[in-house]
This record gives C-alpha cells, structure tokens and sequence, in this order.
C-alpha cells in the first residue's frame, strides 16, 4: 500500500519538475529574444557613438569596421568648442534648449493639471462643451495656425525672444486630456474625507490630487521636455540670431558647415540625443505607469 502511494507521489514531483523547467525554458527564450530585438534596435546609436570618435574616412570606409584604429576623443571638443559669431556658441545653444524646455514642460504641467482637474471634478456649464471643443482642436494641422501665430508674434514684438515659445506652449490639449482620464481614477472618497474637513478646492488640488497623480503628471513632464527639446519649425521660425538658437536649428546650420565631416555632425547629434535619454531612464517607471492609467476612466 505504501509502495503504491509513493508512485503517485513520485510521479507528481517529476511533473511539476518538468513544468518549471519548462516554464524557466520559455521564460529564458522570451528574454533573449528581448535582448536580441533591443540590441538591433540599439545598434544604430551604437554605431553613431562609436562614429563621434573616427575619422570621415573610416565612417564612410567599406568594409565598415566596427571601432576606431585610434580613438579621437578632440572631435567631441572640437564641437563643443563651435563658434559661428554672434553668440553662437554650442554651449548657448544647450542651455537655450535646456533651458526652453524645462520651463516649457514644468509651466505647462502646472497649468493643464488646473484645467484636467476641473474637467474632472468640478461642474459647471458648459464644462463638456468647452472640454469636446479642446479635443477637437487636436485635429487642427499645426501649419494652419503656423502664419497666424507668427503674425501675431510680430504684432506682440517677440519675435526672437524666448516668450515667442513659451506662451504659446503653456498648455497643451493632449497634456489636459492624459491628465483628466487620470484623475477620474482617484477615488472620490478622498476628497470628500477633505470636503469634510474643511479643505477648498484649491487646497484638495494641492495636497491630495497632486501627490497620487504623481506617475501622469511625470509622464506629461518627460513627453512634453522631449517635444519642445526636438522642436525644429517654432524655433527657426521665432529664434533669428545664433545666440538665440536651439540645438536642432543649430545642428541644421553646423551640419552645413560641417557637411564632409560626418564625425563632427555625429557628435552634435550625440549631444543632442543623450540628455533626452537620460531623462527617460531616470523616469521611464513613472512614464511606464501613467501611460497604464492613461484613458482609464473612473
């Protein structure tokens, strides 16, 4: 009788042996065919760093060669080192991007989380017209307004100033969208807790909202840094003089003066390029979990 039950037994752990290593099998499987696609689609950028440190005849050579004979650490300075006249220095043109979109994205998070959260929780007439007649605006071809906004930068005198961009990218409807659909999600309770307290709107936005809206907020803060630091068309049209320039007008005038030196014009785009992702890994958890809440409605 014991023999007979140590076989079921027996025949039980050899099962569930088998089906962890063939769980540890497709698990193995999943995660090298990750590394694979990440490593193909890393290449590239792989390929333009190693680039930034050769020379133009070992970047256009064939058979291409994967590393430099030597490494030519003086190209990074001597880009850094561009000087057009005027100010216009790599250095400036960094910090005009640094510096435009930062403020841009930190103003704009500010005041769409005040409009979302009105959408979301306040009611008043005509609420859902205004908030239909916003996302249809969304529909709006950029180079439709593009005369009309430059017309009325002329008017204001603030062509060739940084408020040329920042008003017109306080608030964004796709920034108020993501954060309305999210803070339908907090649970009612909570500022009906606060309600009770005695807390105003003002102060139920600020001490309750803002902190559990952490992960969308951080998520419209990284997208809307990487739209105005790649922004091309605002900035050339409203930044006249190189001390006013951004990076990405920069590199289209650097890569004219530049264009048979395919080293310098890699290591622009290097400095161009690693700032905004550096900034996604520090905050890709927070992106990844506001992008999941995203068009979740309470």
């Amino acid at each position: 009788m014991e023999i007979a039950d140590q076989k079921p037994a027996t025949a039980t752990q050899a099962f569930v042996v088998s089906q962890r290593f063939i769980n540890s099998f497709k698990a193995s499987l999943r995660y090298l065919l990750l590394i694979a696609i990440g490593i193909i689609m890393f290449t590239p950028f792989i390929l333009a760093m190693i680039g930034t440190f050769k020379t133009d005849l070992e970047i256009t050579a064939f058979p291409p060669k994967f590393f430099p004979e030597v490494w030519h650490w003086e190209n990074w300075s001597r880009v850094w080192n561009t000087d057009i006249g005027q100010g216009g220095t790599f250095p400036r043109w960094l910090f005009n991007t640094t510096f435009l979109s930062v403020t841009i994205s930190v103003l704009q998070v500010i005041f769409c989380s005040m409009a979302a959260y009105s959408f979301a929780r306040l009611k008043y007439a005509g609420r859902d017209l205004v908030f239909n007649f916003m996302l249809a605006s969304m529909m709006i071809p950029g180079a439709v307004t593009l005369i009309p906004a430059y017309v009325l930068m002329t008017k204001l005198h603030l062509i060739n100033t940084y408020a040329s961009l920042i008003f017109p990218n306080l608030v964004a409807a796709g920034s108020i969208f993501t954060l309305t659909q999210f803070f339908k999600t907090i649970p009612k309770d909570l500022e009906e807790a606060a309600f009770m307290d005695g807390a105003t709107h003002l102060q139920i936005f600020r001490t309750v909202i803002i902190p559990l809206a952490r992960p969308a907020l951080l998520t419209v803060l990284i997208l809307q840094f990487q739209s105005i630091w790649n922004a091309f068309l605002q900035p050339l049209l409203y930044l006249n003089s190189p001390d006013h320039y951004v990076l990405n007008v920069a590199l289209s005038i650097f890569q004219q003066q530049y264009k048979a030196q395919w080293n310098l014009t890699l290591v622009g785009a290097m400095f161009n390029a690693i700032p905004v992702m550096i900034l996604f890994f520090i905050f890709s958890r927070y992106y990844i979990e506001g992008v999941a809440y995203t068009g979740i409605k309470g």
